[in-house]
């Protein structure tokens, strides 16, 4: 089971802040972290031992969701769009008859500087 507590979500949201992936997201992406942050912030009362954490697998999920996005790089954002376009590749290569002319582009779609290139281009 996963929860999040506040050093986690405010590490988290520092460094998206540092690398600027704050301002890419939504104002509901935003609104829901920072109330996120709010519910599992300390409160200073003497007799509270337990900080709060979020543990509803739905909320876990879509604030994960978010880290993920707070914590991406340009590298991994050109990935994504490269093994995205070598999975279309994949799966529409045969019908288009692509392999046919190009039978290498197989082993090329293993090589993850070829996919990096293609996450590189526009199309």
């Amino acid at each position: 089971m996963v929860a999040l507590g506040y050093g986690d979500l405010r590490a988290h949201f520092k460094k998206g802040l540092r690398n600027g992936n704050w301002r890419w997201l939504s104002r509901d992406e935003k609104a829901l972290y920072r109330a996120a942050l709010a519910y599992t912030k300390p409160v200073p009362v003497p007799r509270q031992r337990k900080l709060g954490e979020i543990v509803n697998r739905m909320v876990v999920d879509k604030l994960l969701a978010l880290i993920e996005k707070l914590l991406e790089t340009r590298v991994t954002r050109v990935l994504k769009r490269g093994y995205a376009k070598a999975r279309e590749l994949l799966e529409h290569g045969d019908e288009r008859g692509v392999f046919v002319w190009a039978p290498s582009l197989r082993s090329w779609l293993r090589d993850r500087d070829y996919i990096f290139w293609l996450g590189t281009v526009q199309v």
